[in-house]
């Protein structure tokens, strides 16, 4: 007895199996992370590590005043893409995020945000421009490095690095 081996079979399988690898490999890199770096916040009875990343753009008006638009970007060390495309207005974004955001254009320097454990720790401050370096600044991406140490007043320490599509743009700040 003579066994065949039926080589277009094993061909039309493997190219099957290497299509749905890639297909997978591509979906893995579309919601993959595009920052890297760290938020470290000292509280009074817990210190705060933060792996950034996931880096998330976002526009719309800014809360005290509505004609003026403003540009946000949003550091998580989880994805929450689909949290932020379900909101209708800008504010309904601040609730789901465990991390950093940080205000482009709202004042002459940068405004940010910490929230953490929940919402029940959170830090606001200011830091001179100079401490966002973009290497892309354009409507639709904003990537660079944003870099600083607010430890000496009770503040954050933030070093992340990112690369971030704009997400959503929102109509309404509330």
């Amino acid at each position: 007895m003579k066994i065949r081996y039926n080589f277009q079979h094993h061909f039309r399988l493997v190219s099957g199996l290497t299509g749905f690898a890639v297909f997978f490999a591509l979906l893995a890199f579309v919601a993959a992370d595009n920052s890297k770096g760290k938020l470290v916040y000292k509280g009074p009875k817990k210190v705060f590590n933060v792996d950034l990343q996931f880096a998330r753009f976002v526009s719309g008006p800014d809360a005290f005043d509505d004609k003026k638009k403003i540009r946000r970007l949003i550091f998580t060390g989880t994805n929450i893409d689909s949290k932020i495309k379900s909101c209708d207005a800008m504010n309904c974004v601040d609730v789901h995020i465990e991390g950093l955001q940080v205000d482009l254009d709202a004042a002459p320097r940068l405004l940010y945000w910490v929230s953490l454990n929940g919402q029940l720790v959170q830090y606001s401050g200011t830091v001179v421009n100079e401490t966002l370096s973009l290497t892309t600044d354009s409507k639709e991406r904003l990537a660079g490095t944003l870099k600083f140490d607010q430890s000496a007043a009770g503040g954050p320490t933030v070093e992340v690095t990112f690369d971030a599509p704009l997400l959503k743009t929102f109509a309404k700040a509330r």
